[in-house]
């Protein structure tokens, strides 16, 4: 079943207890907060933003996480263009 915002908002501030106005705050507040982490990683992973600078926005834990993903996609790359 579809729902459109205004039944989710409905939904939500039903079985919360909670203002409408509180729960649109917090969706914009969390979209917000992934949409700068998501530019944060970008920044990141285009050598564009220093590992330090990312590991304060970030952590190094999710930092450790992208150098490790990053580094196993470069050495596919390579092992799959070793043949050529």
């Amino acid at each position: 079943m579809l729902r459109t915002i205004r039944d989710k908002l409905d939904y939500l501030s039903r079985m919360t207890g909670r203002s409408e106005s509180e729960i649109v705050a917090e969706a914009i507040d969390e979209g917000l907060t992934e949409l700068y982490r998501k530019y944060i990683i970008e920044l990141y992973l285009s050598g564009e933003l220093e590992r330090k600078l990312a590991i304060a926005e970030l952590g190094e834990e999710i930092v450790d996480e992208f150098d490790y993903a990053k580094s196993s996609v470069e050495q596919d790359i390579k092992w799959g263009l070793k043949d050529e």
